[in-house]
């Protein structure tokens, strides 16, 4: 027979289960996403689990606390502001059906905003993140990041092959404060050898 101790700690096991399950899904991404406009990268780093991982696609997963605040400070320095809508719980999934995202990075290469697939989705554990995985640009974005983004490779592999080590090493992006602003100073000298061309 199970003692009054053990039966009480059952029930208080089960009462926490259920409200980290039932955890208002709306409220929850609407808090991060006010930490990421406020450029609080304590507060961002607290929702996590210490190995949760973000898994940006056609990207090396980014994974555990450091990696995480290397990529949240890119955001601070980029500014970055999230737009989510349609947002619901599948168990221990949050799952967003719209996902809209503006910085300074996309602003630089003639992109007020991005949007993204439906499907983006944030894992918890416990009540804390332990993954976050955004879905794919949706297809008018893509077409326009490349657009953009194409021309300013070519220029970057003209004028600024010094930087490519550090902007896009083995071919993939950096997450970091200081390559997010090294990327906006070559952006501001893109833009400006573009303007200068027009003329």
């Amino acid at each position: 027979m199970l003692r009054h101790g053990t039966i009480l700690m059952i029930l208080v096991a089960l009462v926490y289960t259920g409200c980290a399950s039932q955890q208002d899904p709306a409220r929850f991404v609407g808090h991060y996403v006010e930490l990421l406009r406020s450029r609080d990268v304590e507060g961002l780093l607290a929702l996590h689990t210490a190995d949760a991982e973000f898994l940006i696609p056609g990207q090396e997963p980014i994974r555990g606390t450091s990696a995480l605040r290397d990529l949240y400070e890119w955001d601070a320095v980029l500014r970055s502001e999230l737009l989510m809508a349609g947002i619901r719980a599948e168990r221990d999934t949050i799952v967003i059906d719209v996902l809209v995202e503006r910085n300074r990075w996309f602003t630089a290469l003639g992109l007020d905003e991005v949007r993204y697939k439906s499907g983006t989705r944030f894992v918890l554990d416990e009540g804390r993140i332990d993954g976050i995985y955004p879905a794919a640009f949706a297809d008018e974005t893509q077409q326009r990041l490349m657009e953009r983004f194409q021309p300013l490779m070519d220029w970057l592999g003209e004028h600024r092959q010094d930087v490519l080590p550090q902007l896009l090493p083995g071919g993939r992006f950096r997450y970091d404060a200081s390559t997010a602003k090294l990327w906006l100073e070559v952006l501001a000298d893109w833009n400006t050898y573009q303007q200068r061309s027009e003329r």
